[in-house]
């Protein structure tokens, strides 16, 4: 597969992954959108946040450029803890407005890629050892960890007693 596919393949399911969070999030009430019911399970307002600061990370790792929120990176890097102030994070419309806008970036950034950025070694990042290049990264950062996060949203709606996402 060449690096073209490569890219057009990851983006195609980076631009997908706004229809599933919707679909996990649009019977959620706006007033318990950043709240853990009482125990520790991550909130949909920290997921959604926390997986588009990392789609923007993404993007800066393979050369772009990201215009980021005052408070995002506070809010939502890897060290963050979710926590119960939910007047820190955006109201659900503001949290799925910036995820789809983020992921939609992601996307059109990697379809744009030049093939040798994607085909990059991962030397000298945070990656190093865990993939042996840049397109391995984005898959990982771009489809494979929001993913995961998405699953949390689900176990969330469990939690609050909500049905299966439809």
């Amino acid at each position: 597969m060449s690096t073209h596919n490569t890219a057009t393949t990851l983006s195609e399911p980076t631009k997908f992954l706004p229809v599933l969070a919707e679909m996990l999030v649009h019977d959620i009430p706006p007033e318990k959108f950043a709240d853990r019911l009482g125990t520790t399970i991550n909130h949909p307002a920290f997921v959604l946040g926390h997986c588009a600061y990392y789609a923007g990370v993404c993007i800066t790792m393979l050369g772009g450029t990201v215009e980021f929120g005052e408070h995002e990176s506070e809010l939502f890097d890897m060290n963050a803890e979710c926590d119960d102030e939910s007047d820190r994070y955006p109201a659900k419309d503001e949290c799925m407005a910036h995820f789809t806008s983020r992921c939609n970036e992601a996307a059109d950034y990697l379809a744009s890629c030049d093939p040798l950025i994607l085909a990059g070694s991962t030397d000298g990042t945070s990656f190093e050892g865990r993939f042996s290049t840049l397109g391995h990264v984005a898959a990982f950062m771009l489809i494979g960890h929001p993913s995961f996060h998405l699953g949390q949203i689900s176990a969330w709606r469990r939690v609050a007693g909500m049905g299966s996402a439809t």
